[in-house]
């Protein structure tokens, strides 16, 4: 075992290639009806390694205290699910558990793996690729799985969701810029694959985090090189970005991400008599109804106990009743609070404040390396409120707790 944990980088490096064939496995058998996966026993082992880990090799005080905190909580949250729901729901009650608290144990673990090593980017770069081809052959082949059940359009390769494929895009495609220093056929071609994957999935995230992407990065350069007065070098730069927009114009209504706008306004004209109100039209079109989820669970969140209210309500609402709800809100924050009350909310997001305001602090200057990297850690708190399923789901918070880690102790090697 020591052997192990002084390989723990190694470990993990495997561990963390290991993800888009985790993922596309979990699509693939759940999409011809097996339940049982293999990448939730692999991701709990690697959890209970992460633990083991920081308990007996890195032996920090504080993160000791942390984790019994942390454990105790799941032993009085698992007790009020027994005296409040019995014993049949209890599986699925800590597997959920586990599932949330997996974010904040990895993100401890990575934090104290990179304290004193550096994370190669070109890793992230080649399994943004992976995860790009894991998507576009299968699309291109016609032998992807639907993004959507019904009604709207898209496809997303041999993967289960198409917000979580859309997530991790989103967030390391900033890292990624840090590490492209010149423009090649190589880097063409794969911006190529990247434009046609996120606009034939369906979904919206990962189209707008393209453009607030690309747009801040082109507005840095523009403004360093007024800065500079070398007012050439600007026409150089948009010359491609006048073309990327106008062959946009023209593309996008062909997408499955444009279909899926006209689908959904068509829908909400329909449903309101051809009057969308705009509180229909925010809670529909840009939080998917995730509001009116948030109602209904804060409704069920009054009803609760006093114990309930200060350690969670657990993920099955209203359980033994005709309302019994197996619904999550899939806005992070609210999941958090309601699913496992003040005291849980508190200790999930203890690590995450430590950390950001950490980062804040030690950013002295906001060059391109800087900026991207702010860039990537706002875009997962963004999406963390309008898409959820950032923080607490193991396939996107691996990646987020790697940014964090990362970030905050200044461990990134650019490519040469």
């Amino acid at each position: 075992m020591k052997k192990v944990l002084n390989n723990f980088d190694k470990i993990f490096l495997i561990f963390l290639y290991l993800q888009p064939v985790l993922d596309v496995s979990s699509g693939v058998l759940l999409h011809f009806g097996y339940e049982i996966t293999i990448s939730s026993a692999i991701r709990t082992l690697f959890m209970g390694l992460c633990v083991i880990y920081l308990i007996f090799y890195v032996k920090n005080k504080k993160i000791n205290l942390y984790l019994l905190s942390l454990s105790v909580y799941f032993v009085i949250f698992s007790g009020i699910t027994i005296v409040s729901k019995g014993f049949d729901p209890l599986l699925y009650e800590v597997k959920n558990l586990l599932t949330t608290y997996y974010f904040v144990i990895l993100l401890l673990t990575l934090v104290m793996l990179y304290k004193n090593k550096t994370f190669d980017v070109k890793n992230l770069f080649i399994l943004y690729c992976i995860y790009l081809l894991f998507v576009f052959i299968p699309n291109i082949l016609g032998i992807g799985f639907d993004s959507y059940w019904q009604s709207k359009e898209g496809a997303v390769g041999w993967f289960l969701s198409a917000n979580v494929v859309g997530s991790i895009l989103s967030i390391l495609l900033p890292i990624l810029i840090i590490y492209i220093k010149k423009i090649n056929f190589k880097l063409i071609i794969i911006f190529l694959i990247n434009l046609y994957v996120i606009l034939s999935i369906g979904t919206k995230v990962p189209v707008l985090a393209f453009i607030i992407i690309i747009s801040v990065n082109v507005l840095y350069y523009v403004i360093c090189l007024l800065i500079k007065k070398e007012y050439k070098k600007i026409s150089i730069i948009l010359v491609p970005v006048v073309i990327l927009i106008t062959s946009a114009i023209i593309i996008l209504p062909k997408t499955s991400f444009y279909k899926n706008i006209i689908i959904h306004i068509n829908y909400l004209e329909e449903k309101s008599n051809g009057k969308i109100e705009p509180e229909t039209f925010i809670d529909h079109f840009i939080f998917s109804q995730r509001l009116t989820f948030e109602r209904n669970t804060r409704k069920s969140y009054k009803e609760a106990n006093l114990l309930q209210k200060v350690f969670g309500i657990g993920y099955i609402e209203n359980y033994a009743t005709d309302n019994v709800s197996f619904k999550t809100i899939e806005i992070d924050y609210f999941d958090v609070f309601y699913r496992h009350g003040i005291v849980g909310f508190i200790l999930f997001f203890i690590p995450i404040i430590y950390v950001v305001i950490s980062i804040i602090k030690n950013v002295k200057t906001l060059n391109h390396k800087n900026l991207n990297l702010l860039l990537s850690i706002t875009l997962i708190f963004i999406l963390a409120l309008f898409q959820g399923h950032i923080l607490v789901t193991p396939a996107n918070s691996i990646y987020v707790a790697l940014i964090l880690s990362i970030v905050y102790n200044n461990s990134l090697k650019e490519a040469c």
